[in-house]
């Protein structure tokens, strides 16, 4: 959260999230916003879960979190709403779905919504889903941005 419930009214998140947060540090910010009530953790709904799932499939990008999709299902209940987020995967189905979102730390976004592949840097094959190691060759996959 880094902060950022400082700078608004009120934040919204899921629990997905929080459970990303390690440091103590921030770990201690985040336990004091929590009992002041500027941070709300939210469940969101199985049926939104699903629709950002569907938005994720459209843009074939599974590199993204479980944490994640919990923030676009969020968002999807909240609307209209501010995601920030440095993240430019979830940036990208942010944008699909229609969703205002910004950066905090890094500087630009995602401008255009962009379909992933993944390549294998040895042989070429091209997969849909993300891989460990190419069944072709065993060089490593790597996600691109599709041409197209």
């Amino acid at each position: 959260m880094a902060g950022l419930e400082n700078a608004f009214p009120k934040v919204y998140t899921t629990e997905e999230v929080i459970q990303e947060v390690k440091d103590s540090f921030s770990r201690q910010n985040l336990n004091m916003a929590l009992s002041s009530g500027k941070i709300s953790v939210f469940k969101p709904k199985q049926s939104s879960m699903q629709e950002a799932m569907e938005y994720v499939r459209q843009v074939r990008d599974s590199t993204l979190s479980k944490a994640d999709i919990s923030v676009l299902a969020l968002a999807l209940e909240l609307r209209p709403c501010l995601v920030l987020t440095d993240d430019f995967s979830l940036q990208n189905v942010l944008r699909l779905m229609g969703i205002e979102y910004k950066s905090v730390k890094v500087k630009g976004s995602v401008n255009d919504v962009k379909e992933f592949q993944y390549i294998c840097e040895g042989c070429g094959k091209i997969y849909k889903h993300k891989v460990p190691e190419c069944e072709i060759c065993g060089s490593t996959v790597v996600k691109r941005s599709k041409k197209g």
